[in-house]
């Protein structure tokens, strides 16, 4: 076997001294006992990695010393065996399995690393990484759920402001129309009195007229007849009556104003209950008028709609917004068309405008709370992001949005019939 070996050696020599010059599995190293190095392999020199502020490489043996091998006999012994162990300032140890002889004045030193102690240790990280993945997943996992909880309490924190804003501007429409329905409806019902008491009044001027033309002398016929010219009463009975049913349609106006206020602001509605969209809608528009003005035409084909249990006075904050943005976005004069139908377990409602429609980028973000076009100061970007919490949270409906830059924009709202609170 060693004849073998001998030359195999022989023959191979040169392949196999380039192969354990290159290795770093194994590491070889000669050195003389006054700290010398003979030779060194790749993998030694990874073990020793020598440094020019170093005394010498030697300094790197720390299990065991170089002082403790050479205390070691001079003969062709094995001087120690087992784990060698090297390092230094600012340098990782490490650790190899190996053994040291002593032949006279050098040492040579044959190390290898452990496979089994490589494999542990590969499992070792492996399992390490996969706890680290977990970690890092349920980071993941909770930063998104943070994330969720963080935007929930956003549009909660302002659909609250909202709420409150709307409950107080409610409370303030629904007191200034109590205050104003009393004394209107005071007026509308003395103009009545007035009108039947004009008309008394005339009736007996035109007796007293009548018989002083009949019986009077000439000279009272003559002053009536310029009392009447001057105050020219054939046109006072004329304009009277005019004048007084001018009068009260006006005042029925504004009754209808009033009583579209009252229904909008809906402070006795806020509870979940039975409503009529269609009604909802047209109060709502009555608000608007200004915003519509003439120049914005409003068609209205949502007749025959049957009433759904919802929450009408926040339903009527989406109506607004959709309106008044659909006004803000006609520039000049448009339509707004707003249709509804029953699709059997859905009301679905489209509010369709003329305006000058959406980017992409803004389609995509109309209703993220706090995200608004219009300049500082002129919109605070909670109006569609109401909307939308109240149509899909509160009335567990949908809302989607379709637009195109100078063609127009159509929301789509879809409100079940039979809400699952």
């Amino acid at each position: 076997m060693s004849t073998t070996i001998g030359s195999l050696w022989q023959s191979w020599s040169p392949e196999l001294y380039a192969f354990l010059e290159q290795s770093k599995a194994l590491a070889v190293g000669l050195f003389t006992v006054s700290g010398e190095i003979v030779y060194t392999n790749a993998g030694m020199r990874d073990l020793l990695p020598y440094r020019n502020d170093a005394a010498s490489p030697l300094d790197y043996f720390v299990v065991p010393t170089f002082a403790m091998l050479c205390a070691a006999p001079a003969s062709d012994t094995i001087v120690y065996q087992g784990w060698l162990t090297f390092g230094g300032p600012g340098l990782l140890h490490c650790s190899v399995r190996g053994e040291v002889r002593r032949v006279g004045e050098q040492f040579l030193v044959v190390a290898e690393y452990d496979v089994a102690e490589l494999t542990r240790i590969n499992r070792e990280i492996t399992g390490l990484n996969g706890e680290i993945t977990n970690l890092q997943r349920e980071v993941t996992i909770k930063k998104a759920g943070l994330e969720r909880t963080l935007t929930e309490l956003r549009e909660t924190q302002a659909l609250l402001i909202h709420s409150e804003k709307m409950n107080a501007l409610g409370q303030l429409t629904a007191g200034v129309a109590h205050e104003i329905n009393n004394p209107i409806a005071f007026i509308i019902s003395n103009m009545h009195s007035l009108r039947q008491s004009i008309r008394d009044l005339l009736a007996a001027y035109t007796q007293l007229d009548q018989l002083v033309e009949k019986q009077g002398t000439v000279d009272q016929q003559q002053a009536a007849q310029s009392i009447r010219a001057a105050a020219d009463i054939d046109f006072l009975q004329d304009d009277l009556d005019d004048l007084l049913s001018a009068s009260t349609d006006g005042l029925v106006r504004v009754k209808r104003i009033v009583d579209d206020l009252r229904t909008f602001s809906r402070l006795d509605e806020a509870a979940f209950k039975q409503a009529d969209l269609l009604a909802n809608i047209q109060s709502t528009l009555a608000i608007a008028r200004p915003e519509l003005r003439h120049r914005v035409a409003v068609i209205i084909d949502a007749d025959g709609l049957p009433p759904i249990r919802c929450y009408p006075a926040e339903l009527n904050q989406v109506f607004l917004n959709l309106i008044v943005n659909a006004a803000q976005a006609i520039a000049d004069q448009g339509t707004l068309t707003i249709r509804g139908r029953d699709t059997g377990a859905a009301i679905e409602l489209i509010f369709q405008d003329t305006g000058a429609g959406m980017s992409q980028d803004v389609l995509t973000r109309c209703f993220d709370p706090f995200f608004t076009t219009k300049p500082v100061g002129s919109g605070t970007g909670l109006g569609l992001s109401m909307a939308y919490t109240i149509i899909t949270h509160r009335h567990k409906g949908s809302i989607r949005v379709e637009s195109e830059i100078g063609v127009g924009t159509i929301f789509t709202i879809m409100l079940p019939k039979e809400i699952q609170l």
